[in-house]
């Protein structure tokens, strides 16, 4: 992913982003030590777990670690300031999934994203940086959950929840930007 962030296209129309900037490396990389292990690795600890004890202590691990990053994100439109870096896109997968997948799959049902309001501002945010659609889609919502859910032993895959993931766009105001 870091060589993601500091490569440019010359044929590019966009503007690059570099995802990994000097001044906050070494924010950038405690922050995404945190969000690997106790977010993106904890959603799957906590779905995967073998036991009761694993599953809880998974559980109330990862939901800690959103009551952290809705924390950081009282001040900040992004993980380490105004800008969107690698620890943003690090931690998005895994929250853009939660709602729609990891609540019901991997059994992550304390709270819904839309009850972290900063949280739900960040998404919000992340859903409009230029170029997310292609990877924040109805299609590859659908791919995911096929996923998750079609390896159950019958391949049932639940329709729903409804207005995902357009609801992230929702409830944004102007004033954020």
């Amino acid at each position: 992913m870091r060589h993601l962030g500091t490569a440019s296209s010359v044929s590019s129309t966009r503007k690059i982003v570099e995802l990994y900037p000097e001044q906050y490396a070494k924010e950038i990389d405690e922050i995404n030590h945190w969000i690997y292990k106790e977010i993106a690795n904890g959603a799957y600890k906590a779905g995967f777990s073998s036991n009761q004890d694993t599953y809880e202590k998974a559980y109330e691990t990862f939901f800690a670690a959103l009551d952290k990053v809705e924390a950081i994100l009282v001040d900040r439109n992004f993980l380490v300031g105004d800008i969107i870096t690698e620890a943003d896109v690090r931690l998005f997968p895994t929250l853009f999934r939660l709602d729609p997948v990891y609540h019901l799959r991997f059994k992550l049902n304390k709270r819904y994203l839309w009850q972290y309001p900063n949280i739900w501002l960040w998404m919000g945010r992340m859903m409009e940086v230029d170029g997310m659609e292609s990877v924040s889609n109805q299609e590859y919502l659908d791919h995911c959950k096929q996923g998750y859910f079609g390896r159950t032993g019958n391949g049932t895959v639940p329709i729903g929840p409804e207005g995902y993931p357009e609801c992230y766009k929702k409830h944004l105001p102007s004033s954020v930007w």
